[in-house]
């Protein structure tokens, strides 16, 4: 069989490049970084807790709440601290091979954003909280084939992006928040919607070469058991023992301890309904081109 050729979309890829250039700032002037945050308040939605909707939620106390609000953001940013140092590894290897030529550009206005955005949010999570908390490693892949293997990073990156600006698009629009909370969370909502649209092209353009080598049964299965393993790897990441721990959270679970309260909370069915609003656009965008079956990962 040979293999068809695939093209990215460049009146996209174009578009995209206008954007990034007409939406140009200086990240070290965007921001009024006071000396200070308030701590007296939310610094995110409260239905964004890992917390809510479960049982163990309602008994807790409005500063606990709080508490949990903050360390949780802490644990959100940091998260981008690490996924963006990730991104940029691989970006920066793959930026002028031949494969992305078309695109190698525009990625270069990517490799700038990104830098941008893991300074602000590791500067927040420095200055206000004294931490950056640190992350579990993603599963490395060990598939010989590089095609495959990149196909994998860019997924891992597009499903983080998107989880991600699930929050930043509700914090950034919610005025209780401290004002350098939703003013860091709105910027990268806008940033990210570029970075969305562009890693959805690269998905689609290497699953199409994948598939135009190596369709068969075991290839596609492969794949989605591969995509499937990182919307559970990000979901898992949501719930982060660290958080519960600085804002005491576990004192009101009855459990020993806060290792035991994140496994109670991540597998409480009352938090599957909350993983499909976070997921759903996301895994709805790789059912349709064929690489997942359904969203039943973001239930498991």
């Amino acid at each position: 069989m040979t293999p068809q050729s695939h093209s990215f979309d460049l009146q996209l890829i174009n578009r995209l490049l206008d954007l990034s250039r007409n939406g140009h700032y200086d990240p070290y002037e965007r921001f009024h970084w006071p000396e200070k945050i308030e701590r007296g308040c939310l610094w995110c939605d409260e239905d964004l807790l890992t917390t809510y909707g479960t049982e163990l939620h309602a008994s807790l106390g409005r500063e606990t709440v709080i508490a949990l609000s903050q360390s949780e953001c802490i644990n959100f940013f940091s998260l981008n601290v690490h996924g963006i140092k990730g991104a940029l590894e691989f970006v920066m290897r793959a930026i002028y091979d031949e494969r992305y030529r078309d695109v190698s550009e525009y990625l270069h206005f990517f490799v700038a954003e990104e830098n941008y955005h893991m300074w602000f949010f590791a500067k927040f999570c420095l200055d206000y909280y004294g931490t950056i908390y640190p992350a579990a490693a993603m599963p490395a892949g060990r598939t010989p084939d590089r095609t495959e293997r990149d196909l994998y990073m860019f997924a891992s990156t597009l499903i983080f992006e998107e989880y991600v600006d699930f929050y930043n698009h509700k914090v950034g629009r919610n005025d209780a928040v401290p004002a350098i909370v939703r003013e860091i969370n709105h910027q990268h909502h806008i940033d990210e919607s570029r970075h969305i649209s562009f890693g959805r092209e690269v998905v689609k353009f290497l699953y199409a070469e994948l598939t135009a080598v190596d369709g068969s049964s075991e290839t596609v299965a492969r794949v989605r058991r591969t995509i499937e393993g990182i919307f559970s790897y990000f979901i898992g990441l949501m719930y982060n023992p660290r958080a519960y721990q600085d804002a005491n959270v576990v004192a009101f679970s009855g459990l020993a301890s806060v290792a035991a309260l994140r496994n109670r909370l991540r597998n409480d069915p009352a938090r599957s309904a909350f993983h499909h609003q976070w997921f759903k656009r996301t895994a709805d965008f790789f059912i349709r081109q064929g690489i997942l079956a359904d969203a039943g990962c973001l239930s498991r």
